[in-house]
């Protein structure tokens, strides 16, 4: 269903992502793990093009891209297809919780106010949130915040949902509440992508597990196989020092 080749990303001398490739099925559920600024949200951020990479191709299902002859319908094409959960919630302040989850249905997809309004309710629902549609940012919590940003992302009903480190933001006794949210949402079928330090939690939903390090995917396989019996010397110490192994 997508498929990465040989994406690198620069930023001047500093080379981020230094080819990297990554198949995803449809249906999967990957989350990317590894050390702190080795390119990981680069990586998602490049699927949808909010980062711009140097080289390499995306294909998702019919739609393929070369990133050196980039050209704005595909680009928009991948968009319409795939939703991002952000680190820092991204909601709009100056909206409701109904409002930011309406607004890229009514603006982006062209849907009327009346049809976007029942699908934001759907998915408000869908994360517990439906008794807070008429609050603003400024007086919900973390959690609620994250689980605003899901519904938002799943209200576009995308092929692809991208969730880049989604408890990163959150003080510690908020992390299960929308863990529990994100694994709801995984195990409905969609296709995600999921970068996250959450260990135990990658391994309980996911199907595959791929570890980057320095720019590059270093190894990759199902939970078992990174987890429990990891392939490298590197490998085993990010786990270590993750206190996994």
């Amino acid at each position: 269903m997508l498929e990465l080749n040989d994406i690198t990303l620069s930023y001047g001398s500093n080379q981020i992502l230094k080819g990297v490739n990554l198949s995803v099925k449809r249906g999967d559920v990957v989350s990317i793990i590894g050390p702190s600024g080795t390119g990981k949200t680069t990586l998602l951020r490049c699927i949808n093009y909010l980062a711009k990479p140097t080289s390499g191709t995306i294909a998702l299902d019919q739609i393929r891209m070369d990133y050196q002859s980039t050209n704005k319908a595909a680009i928009n094409a991948i968009r319409l297809r795939t939703a991002m959960v952000f680190q820092q919630f991204n909601v709009f302040k100056n909206m409701t919780v109904i409002q930011n989850v309406m607004d890229p249905l009514v603006v982006v997809q062209r849907k009327s106010k009346e049809e976007a309004r029942d699908i934001a309710m759907q998915e408000l629902e869908r994360v517990g949130l439906s008794a807070k549609q008429d609050h603003y940012p400024s007086q919900l919590s973390g959690g609620q915040l994250q689980r605003t940003g899901i519904a938002r992302a799943l209200a576009v009903r995308p092929d692809v949902i991208l969730f880049d480190e989604p408890t990163s933001s959150l003080d510690p006794e908020l992390v299960s509440e929308v863990l529990k949210v994100i694994k709801e949402v995984t195990s409905s079928g969609i296709t995600s992508l999921l970068v996250t330090h959450e260990m135990q939690f990658a391994k309980s939903i996911s199907n595959r597990i791929v570890f980057m390090d320095q720019g590059v995917v270093a190894a990759e396989g199902s939970p078992a196989e990174i987890f429990d019996n990891p392939a490298t010397p590197r490998l085993a110490q990010f786990l270590s020092s993750e206190r996994v192994l």
